[in-house]
């Protein structure tokens, strides 16, 4: 055989090669997809078994909080009866929040906005499912912010209007899905600043899309801020929470306790909306 058709083999052996890792490695794709997929359904079914709404929840993709940690909030809630939630941006979670206030039979949710648009959706569907006695929506401009701040910008970072907050004596729970990332860098960490004050013993604070390293990072200052502990979670799009007492923390997942470990989850990078 020729040098030059022994070289054509080792090339055509190693194109082979070569294919089947991308083959293997698509299929894995594939299966971890299905299953992520699968996971999504499993929580959705189980979310809506535990709801008591009469109507459908929004569209839970896209940049929504994902069915995974809305069953987890729910079941949480339900568990341990919080009397006072504070939520930073509104949507999805709002209804759920608030269905499992009224399965307790007590308990507020004042939420933030700051988008006209989603704070009014949000507020017509709780209207539709009779759930105003439990929730305090406010539509609030971002203002500037002028308490601590992670960001090194020069521009002023910007936060909601909240001063509602100043006639609450002790939040509970503390669920933080805004404002959008666009506001400025870090721009969801005034949320514990905003009610350190107002904290105590069994409060808890939960951070969404800890996916994202920026929200990794300001856990991690909240958690050097409050002296609470911190645990990760790895559903689809991440979960932190800080509590200062392990008992009340009901969440079932292995925590991931370090902010480096990735959470590669395809089915948060679709859209289905």
């Amino acid at each position: 055989m020729s040098e030059s058709s022994e070289d054509i083999k080792v090339l055509i052996s190693s194109l082979q090669q070569i294919l089947f890792k991308r083959i293997e490695k698509q299929e894995r794709t594939n299966r971890n997809l299905v299953n992520q997929v699968y996971t999504q359904l499993e929580s959705l079914f189980w979310l809506e078994k535990k709801l008591s709404l009469k109507n459908q929840l929004p569209p839970l993709r896209g940049w929504a909080t994902s069915p995974d940690v809305l069953l987890k909030l729910h079941s949480h809630i339900i568990e341990t009866k919080p009397k006072c939630i504070v939520e930073f941006g509104s949507g999805a979670s709002t209804l759920v929040i608030a269905d499992a206030l009224r399965q307790n039979g007590s308990g507020k949710l004042y939420s933030f906005d700051d988008s006209d648009e989603f704070g009014s959706k949000t507020q017509s569907n709780l209207n539709k499912e009779e759930l105003n006695s439990f929730v305090n929506l406010t539509i609030a401009p971002l203002v500037p912010w002028s308490g601590s701040h992670l960001t090194t910008e020069s521009d002023t970072p910007y936060w909601y209007d909240a001063t509602v907050l100043d006639n609450l004596d002790s939040v509970d729970l503390v669920w933080v899905d805004g404002p959008p990332g666009k506001t400025c860098k870090f721009s969801r960490f005034p949320a514990v600043p905003a009610v350190i004050n107002k904290l105590h013993s069994s409060s808890q604070v939960w951070m969404d899309d800890t996916i994202r390293e920026e929200e990794t990072q300001i856990c991690g200052a909240w958690s050097e801020l409050t002296k609470m502990s911190l645990e990760f979670f790895s559903l689809e799009k991440g979960v932190g929470v800080l509590s200062y007492r392990d008992e009340h923390n009901v969440l079932d997942n292995k925590p991931n306790v370090a902010l480096s470990e990735p959470n590669d989850s395809i089915v948060s990078k679709l859209n289905f909306s």
